[in-house]
Formats: C-alpha cells, sequence, structure tokens
C-alpha cells in the first residue's frame, strides 16, 4: 500500500522497494503485455526484462483472456485500439470475472484520448495511462509498482493462509486438550463422589462456597451439590473440637486458606441436628493459584466413628479385666499392638507405653509349630482359636502362655488372653520325671532284693571255697580276691535297697556313711571327669532323721560338684559339730567344696528357686530347691557360697543340722 501512494504521488521518480536485487532472488511475477503489433511488444519487452518477472505477450484480446485463464497476472499493459475486441471491451470483460477484479490495468495508446476516453478507462479498471512515444523509465517504474504490489499481495495470501493453518492447528490442539480436560475433571468428579471418605473443595481464598462429594454432604446430612459454607441460613450440624464448637473460620479448611499452611490431621465431632454424632479425623490444604496467591482448598474427611465404637467397647471390656493376673491385649490382625493391659506389663516386662503400637508377634518372638498363619486361619473360620505359643519377655527370659484369641467376623480387632504355664509345664515334666525314677529305684529295689537272696549263698560258699584245704596258694588268692569283689557286690546292693526302703519314723543317722555312700556310688564319674577327692572328718555327724532323703541332698550337691568341674577339679568334703552357744544346740556341719566354674552373681538370688537351672536342657531346676526343702523339713539350713581364694574360684555348699546325741 506505501508503494502504491509513493507511486501516485509521482509515478516518474518512484523506485521500487528492491530495484537492485537480484532477480533470482525476487519472487517472480507475471506481467502480460497485450498489443496488436509485435514490434510494440518486443520493445515493451526489452523495456520490462529488468524487473525478473515472467512477461506474456498477447496480440488480440482472445489470446489475453487464455493467458489470463491460464496463469496469475500481476500487472496487464495493455493497448486501447485493438481490432475485434479493444482495450476497453478487454477490460471490461476481466471485471466481470470474480478473478480478474482486482487486476491492476494500464493503458497504452498512440492517440490523444480525450477526458471522456479517460472516464471510461478509470471506469474499467484501468489504474494508470501511458502515452506513445513511451517513457522507458516512466513505462518501469509503472509497471514495477505493480508488479511489487502482486507479489506483496501474494506473500500476505501465504503468510495469512499459513497463520490461518496454524490458528486451526492450534485451535485443534486447544479443543483437543479442552476435551482431555473436561474429561479428566468429569473422571475427578466421579471418583470424589464414590470416594467413602468426605472430600470438600473450598473455592476462593476466602471459601465463599465450599462443595463437598457424596460422603460429605451425607456426614452433614445436607443435600449433594449444596454448599457447605452457606451463612445465610442455618446449617443442620455443629463441628465440636473438645468442648469447643469451632466457628466457621475455625474449621479445617478455612484455616487452610486463611493460613496458607496443611493444618495436619485433627479430630472433631459433627453433631447433627438429628443428634447423631460424627467422630471424624479431618485434614486440609491450601490451593494456589499460578503466582503463588491461595484460590482456596481441599479438605478430607475420615469417619472413624465404626471404628471408635468398636475401641471403646473392646476397651471397656479389657478395663473389666485390668485387674487379672492374665496378659490381656487387643491387636488389629497384622498384630499392631492397640490395647495392653497391667497384666502383659507384668507378665512381658514391657509398659503400656513401649507396647502399643508395636507387632505383637515380633514384639514377643511368638513361636507356634504351624506358625501364624494357624492363628489367623483359626480366627477366620470359628472368630476363636486356643492354644500354647512359645513366647520371650522383656528381660529374654522364654516362657510358654496358654493363649486364647478371640475376634468378630468382619472386624479389624483380636482380643488375646495370655496365661503364663511355663511352671506348671515345668512342674509337669518334672514330675513325670520323677515318676519315670520313682519307678525306677522301685524296680532297682526289686532287683536288688532279688539278687541280695542268691548273693548271700554265694558269700557263704566263698567263705568256705578260700578256706578249703584243697586250694594252692594262688588259687586261695584268687578266691580271696574274689570274695573282696563280691563284699563289694553286697555293699552295693545293700546301698540300693536303703535307697528304696524308707523308715517311716525319723531315726539316727550318720552324715559321714551317708557321705561315704555317695561318694562311693559317684567313684567312677569322679575318675571320669579327673576329680581328687579331699575328706576331712573330725565327728561322725550323728543327726536324727530320714536317711534316704538326707542320702538324696548329698547325692544331689556331689553330683552338681561333679558337673561343676568339667575340665577337672578339686573337691573338699568335711564334716565338724559346732557347739552350742549361750545355750543354743549343737550343730552338725557339712561342706562340700569344688574349683569348678562357680555360681554367677545375678543367679545367686535365683539359686533355690524351682524350676531355675544354670544347665540348659540338661536340669530341671527342681534339685536345689528339693534339697532346701528337705534340709529345712529337718529344722536345718542349706547355704552357699563362691569365693576368690588362694587356689583360685571356690564354691562351697555348707548343710547345718541339729546334732543327735546318743543316750
Amino acid at each position: 500500500m506505501a508503494a502504491q501512494v509513493a507511486y501516485m504521488q509521482n509515478p516518474t521518480t518512484y523506485q521500487p522497494e528492491h530495484p537492485l536485487l537480484p532477480t533470482e532472488l525476487r519472487e517472480q511475477v507475471t506481467i502480460l503485455m497485450v498489443d496488436d503489433q509485435p514490434s510494440k511488444l518486443m520493445s515493451y519487452e526489452v523495456i520490462l526484462q529488468d524487473l525478473g518477472g515472467r512477461l506474456l505477450k498477447a496480440t488480440s484480446g482472445r489470446e489475453a483472456l487464455d493467458h489470463l485463464l491460464k496463469s496469475d497476472v500481476a500487472v496487464v499493459l495493455m493497448d486501447v485500439s485493438m481490432p475485434e475486441i479493444d482495450g476497453f471491451e478487454l477490460a471490461d470483460m476481466m471485471r466481470q470475472h470474480p478473478r480478474f477484479q482486482e487486476t491492476p490495468i494500464i493503458f497504452v495508446s498512440a492517440v490523444h484520448l480525450t477526458d471522456v476516453d479517460r472516464t471510461r478507462a478509470y471506469r474499467s479498471g484501468a489504474v494508470d495511462y501511458i502515452s506513445v512515444p513511451v517513457i522507458p523509465e516512466v513505462l518501469r517504474a509503472k509497471v514495477s509498482v505493480f508488479a511489487d504490489l502482486h507479489r506483496k499481495t501474494r506473500q500476505l495470501q501465504s503468510l495469512n493462509r499459513d497463520l490461518e493453518m496454524r490458528v486451526a492447528h492450534r485451535s485443534e490442539e486447544l479443543r483437543i486438550l479442552n476435551q482431555q480436560l473436561q474429561q479428566r475433571i468429569a473422571e475427578l468428579e466421579s471418583i470424589m463422589q464414590v470416594l467413602p471418605f468426605g472430600v470438600a473443595v473450598a473455592h476462593g481464598p476466602k471459601c465463599e462456597v465450599i462443595t463437598g462429594n457424596a460422603a460429605l454432604s451425607e456426614m452433614l446430612g445436607m443435600k449433594q451439590g449444596d454448599n457447605l459454607s452457606k451463612t445465610d441460613i442455618e446449617l443442620p450440624y455443629e463441628v465440636w473440637h473438645g468442648k469447643k464448637v469451632l466457628q466457621p473460620e475455625e474449621m479445617p479448611i478455612q484455616q487452610a486458606a486463611i493460613t496458607g499452611r496443611s493444618t495436619g490431621t485433627v479430630e472433631i465431632e459433627i453433631r447433627r441436628r438429628d443428634r447423631t454424632i460424627n467422630h471424624v479425623l479431618a485434614s486440609a490444604s491450601p490451593l494456589f493459584d499460578e503466582i503463588g496467591n491461595v484460590r482456596g482448598a481441599v479438605g478430607a474427611f475420615f469417619d472413624m466413628t465404626e471404628r471408635k465404637r468398636i475401641d471403646d467397647a473392646l476397651r471397656e471390656r479389657a478395663e473389666l479385666l485390668e485387674l487379672a493376673s492374665e496378659a490381656i491385649m487387643v491387636r488389629e490382625n497384622s498384630g499392631t499392638i492397640r490395647f495392653w493391659n497391667a497384666g502383659a506389663e507384668t507378665l512381658y516386662g514391657w509398659t503400656r507405653a513401649e507396647a502399643i503400637g508395636q507387632n505383637a508377634h515380633s514384639l514377643l518372638s511368638t513361636d507356634l509349630p504351624g506358625g501364624i498363619p494357624e492363628i489367623v486361619k483359626g480366627l477366620a473360620g470359628t472368630g476363636r482359636w486356643e492354644g500354647n505359643l512359645k513366647q520371650r519377655t522383656k528381660s529374654g527370659r522364654d516362657i510358654v502362655v496358654a493363649s486364647r484369641h478371640a475376634v468378630q467376623v468382619g472386624e479389624d480387632a483380636v482380643l488375646e488372653i495370655n496365661r503364663d504355664i511355663t511352671a506348671q509345664i515345668l512342674a509337669e515334666e518334672a514330675l513325670r520325671r520323677n515318676d519315670r525314677l520313682a519307678a525306677m529305684g522301685k524296680l532297682a529295689g526289686i532287683v536288688a532284693h532279688e539278687i541280695n537272696n542268691p548273693l548271700a549263698a554265694i558269700t557263704n560258699t566263698f567263705y568256705l571255697l578260700k578256706e578249703h584245704p584243697g586250694l594252692d596258694d594262688q588259687a586261695r588268692n584268687y578266691a580271696r580276691m574274689a570274695d573282696q569283689e563280691l563284699a563289694r557286690v553286697s555293699h552295693i546292693t545293700r546301698q540300693t535297697l536303703s535307697f528304696y526302703r524308707e523308715s517311716q519314723n525319723a531315726v539316727p543317722v550318720s552324715m559321714s556313711e551317708l557321705l561315704d555312700d555317695v561318694l562311693e556310688l559317684q567313684q567312677r564319674p569322679m575318675q571320669q571327669a579327673r576329680v581328687t577327692l579331699e575328706k576331712r572328718y573330725s565327728t561322725q555327724g550323728n543327726v536324727h532323721g530320714f536317711p534316704s532323703e538326707l542320702k538324696q541332698v548329698l547325692m544331689n550337691l556331689v553330683t552338681n560338684s561333679i558337673q561343676a568341674m568339667p575340665e577337672g577339679g578339686r573337691m573338699r568334703v568335711s564334716i565338724h559339730e559346732n557347739s552350742g552357744k549361750n545355750g543354743a544346740a549343737p550343730r552338725v556341719q557339712l561342706f562340700i567344696s569344688d574349683t569348678g566354674t562357680g555360681i554367677a552373681p545375678e543367679n545367686s538370688r535365683k539359686l533355690f528357686e524351682p524350676f531355675f537351672t544354670t544347665k540348659s536342657v540338661k536340669g530341671t531346676g527342681l534339685g536345689l530347691w528339693i534339697s532346701r526343702g528337705i534340709v529345712q523339713k529337718h529344722d536345718g539350713v542349706l547355704r552357699f557360697r563362691s569365693i576368690f581364694g588362694s587356689s583360685g574360684l571356690v564354691t562351697s555348699f555348707q548343710v547345718s543340722l541339729p546334732a543327735h546325741r546318743v543316750k
């Protein structure tokens, strides 16, 4: 447009925008030259060839129309006077065709045109007029301006088409994105509506409008789609936190929008007008726009009413058993402890604060032959399970508990009651072992009794044999040796019978004789353990009591002493009598000492407790407990001590009994 204005103002001095631009760099345009004289066409061609355009020549109006229909013509240089169809008629025909209505026409005439002719030319669509003789610079300038104008028009059209295509493409992309966004919004709204917990969205930083899903609307007693933040009507609910009614600006979602921070989890109560109370865990977070300003908030509300009811019911039941000696806990199916009573604290050692939240199976190292799945299977089938479990206390002590589990179908809470039966199981095992030992003792007594009769006859026979005059010295020596061994067998038989035959009443007993009998029976174990024996008797140690019971005490103490020296050592036994002081009766003191492994200080207080043992699985833990009971039955005292002497560690057990005076 600027080029056309410049040309109209001074056509003789107008220069094209790129007069020096090489032809190959300018967009080529088509210039149509129409004249019935070929010589003129040739002269026009010479003048316009520097414009770099495509020059078409037509010698008649029909040929010119043919070129126009086949080519995109930028400007038409047309002679007015032509046979058949003159320039005016050709111009009129071009203007009647929609495609050529805007094509510029420059008339060339060799005759002088009147003003009427000029007016007709302009009405026919001419944009300029040139008289003959043609001045080349003027012709070139006039044609150049329209060629440049056409070139720019085509460029604008191309840019416009490209822009329209881009706009259309972008519009399609936006349409698809908008469609996807709408689908996503619809999906999120659908998901929000079917969520089992309440969701609220505040629109605007002041939360004038709050919408919620179906679960929240039902929780609040409102219709779905209602504004949950209405201020012009009385809401059908109140929100309580502790003992305080929350005002609208104190609600979690409003607080998130006001402060611009998440509220964390808050426990609230929703009290409706129909007196329904819902216990709810609420949390809210603010929503921000692209520049960081708060544009609203979103909140989540979890209805904990049913779970709280179950917890309260189970807690009430458990509190009724708080004073029971059994360990009572409430745990989830996964094992997480939710309640821990005082009995559990006493049995296992963990306080309530330490146990709650822990996994019961891991905390107690629960062991079951069938594994934890056996309990789960039983609870899933009948809702109950009973059996014995091996568990471990906080102090590391392994115990066995009689366990009962109960659960209501469909609830995630298991009531577990455990009773410590470790002592009972150990007692039963000890009883079975004692029964076996008693049976073995009875059998040994019967065997000894049966052996004793033929043994007496054999003894008499050897007595006669060793004095027989027919024996030489060697045979008599063999007979004497056999008689000695037979006497030893007879002595062992009498000892075995003495264990089995118990007198009904207390009798005078020599502690030295009892101790010698025990040491003789333990002679082989002492040899195998490389234990040397040292005796120091200053008295016979006469007491009044039951021999078999006292022999059981000595047998237990001597056996323990030998077992305490697996790598060998020295055992010293001594008996002496203390005269009574200040009028007290005299007492017999018996000591059994060894240089074995000793007794750890932490085990000293528990040494005489039933079922306590330092022998792992080899001992029942009843030997010293029973021995102490027997000594106390005889008005005696059983004590011990471990000391470091000049020769190393020494452990000594002392048995103190009232002395018996033989009248």
